[in-house]
């Protein structure tokens, strides 16, 4: 039995933001979501149409959306969620890389993709196949690092796994004995937990201050400073675009180190 068993909800804060959360054939969760998130916007999806009527889903505050996520295309705006909690699309989806960059342009820049994967690394899997086995059919199993570059390519940039399920420490010694790697103790982990964010933290903290226009406008400016253009003109809009949205001089400095290439060229807006 696992030492370590817990959902893709391990990676949900619990409290009062109003989120807008996608949740993709991950309805068991559903009660305990709502319960994190009391004050969220819950969209669930699912291929099955007796599942919104299950008596435990029953008076749940859900938008339910009946399509199989697997060959039919999201019907939902980009940028329309802040969460997308997603379970089971790296092991079932069709083509993993094209769902993850659909759900990828659901979420707004700094939003953020829960989800799982069984590891072809834990050693129940590797005795398996020393036995000439492998009990897997339509489930698609990864190591970390594939899940990495799979989740890189489709352009989300920060990436925190958590054991699922993990077996008692040591149960993976015969397979480290033998040269695998064990790093994190990969061996003992039967179901890698996933958190992908669209942004990273420093860029996801400098987009939730201000709105998309005022950093548009905080970067288009930057930009004609650094490459000289019009520079007394922009050194002074930049300067009223600071005072009237409120912009501080540590937001600016985060920012300029995010957008400038040439950060000598505007070194001078530090002071």
């Amino acid at each position: 039995m696992p030492k370590i068993s817990q959902s893709v909800l391990y990676f949900v804060p619990t409290g009062p933001a109003p989120l807008r959360v996608l949740v993709v054939e991950t309805s068991r969760l559903l009660p305990a979501l709502c319960a994190k998130l009391p004050n969220a916007q819950i969209t669930a999806v699912t291929a099955y149409d007796v599942v919104p009527e299950m008596q435990e889903l029953r008076g749940l505050d859900v938008t339910w959306s009946v399509l199989d996520y697997r060959t039919q295309a999201l019907p939902f705006d980009e940028g329309a969620f802040d969460l997308v909690i997603a379970e089971p699309v790296l092991s079932y989806a069709l083509d993993p890389y094209d769902l993850l960059l659909a759900l990828g342009r659901r979420l707004t820049d700094v939003g953020t993709l829960v989800t799982a994967f069984r590891n072809i690394r834990y050693h129940g899997v590797l005795e398996h196949l020393m036995r000439g086995e492998f009990p897997e059919r339509e489930r698609h199993l990864y190591a970390k690092a594939e899940v990495v570059r799979l989740l890189n390519d489709a352009l989300f940039k920060e990436i925190i796994f958590s054991p699922g399920e993990q077996d008692a420490a040591g149960s993976g010694a015969a397979f480290a004995a033998m040269g695998f790697d064990d790093t994190g103790d990969d061996l003992e982990v039967a179901t890698w937990l996933v958190k992908a964010d669209r942004s990273t933290a420093t860029v996801a903290n400098l987009k939730s201050l201000y709105t998309k226009e005022t950093r548009r406008s905080l970067a288009r400016l930057l930009h004609r400073i650094e490459y000289d253009v019009d520079r007394e003109k922009n050194v002074a809009a930049l300067k009223s675009l600071c005072e009237r949205e409120g912009i501080f001089p540590e937001y600016l400095a985060d920012f300029m180190r995010e957008v400038v290439v040439h950060p000598e060229r505007v070194k001078m807006l530090r002071s």
